[in-house]
């Protein structure tokens, strides 16, 4: 069994220059998969900035991704698609239309004996309480609801400014450190029951850390690092796309 796993690319609703560059090497590397022999590309969420399903309407800049996204479920590869903090609402696009399966939490896989479990991360973090009260907010069916009425092009606009995507700089290595100590502490607790590899995303850190015999993994980015993980029989591995 092969299995590939990123997170956290981010596309932007503005496609400058910079995003260019980063799109096409994302779709270098969606139009190489697909003859990788792979079972299942597993997105741990974040793929865009801003991710709110309309009943009608699909953002104009996304149309390019999501057509690869379904030329590669077309080959047979199962697509699995973990919601994250910049992915407000789900209808059923992505399952009917896509053919991808969307968990609005976590994941569990087992290859063998090996227990794999793999989540966005953000619920997890430490030291984040002014985000977590943020999420509830995003989250709320209320504010869902409203956010639904308005016209696409306003509701849009006014995500992108939630989600921050005008920011330029990467999160200070200090910052990810102490967000990072509750996905690891979370990692501890999964390890205790039964599970070989926690894998994460949200921080855009790409990292693996050994404890005895299980691992901890982030995903990184595809902002910054082009970072991958390949799952293959006995091999787990973290990549990056050149």
């Amino acid at each position: 069994m092969k299995i590939i796993c990123i997170s956290d690319i981010h596309q932007k609703l503005q496609i400058d220059d910079e995003e260019k560059e980063k799109l096409k090497k994302l779709y270098s590397f969606l139009d190489k998969i697909k003859s990788w022999n792979l079972d299942k590309l597993i997105i741990a969420g974040d793929l865009f900035d801003v991710w709110y399903e309309y009943k009608m309407v699909i953002p104009k800049p996304y149309f390019t991704t999501l057509t690869k996204l379904k030329s590669i479920s077309e080959k047979g590869i199962k697509i699995i698609y973990l919601a994250g903090n910049h992915d407000f609402k789900f209808r059923d696009f992505l399952q009917n239309e896509i053919q991808i399966e969307v968990y609005l939490n976590d994941y569990e896989f087992n290859i063998g004996n090996r227990k794999f479990f793999i989540s966005h991360g953000d619920d997890y973090t430490s030291n984040d309480a002014r985000y977590h009260f943020f999420k509830t907010i995003l989250r709320n069916k209320f504010v869902n609801h409203i956010f639904g009425i308005v016209h696409p092009d306003l509701g849009l606009k006014f995500g992108k400014w939630m989600s921050r995507s005008s920011r330029k700089k990467e999160l200070p290595q200090k910052k990810k450190t102490k967000l990072e100590k509750g996905l690891v502490s979370f990692s501890k607790i999964k390890f205790s029951q039964g599970f070989e590899y926690v894998i994460m995303g949200h921080i855009h850190q790409p990292r693996i850390l050994t404890f005895d015999n299980s691992k901890y993994i982030n995903l990184g980015d595809w902002i910054y690092h082009y970072s991958y993980l390949e799952i293959e029989d006995e091999k787990v591995e973290l990549k990056y796309w050149k």
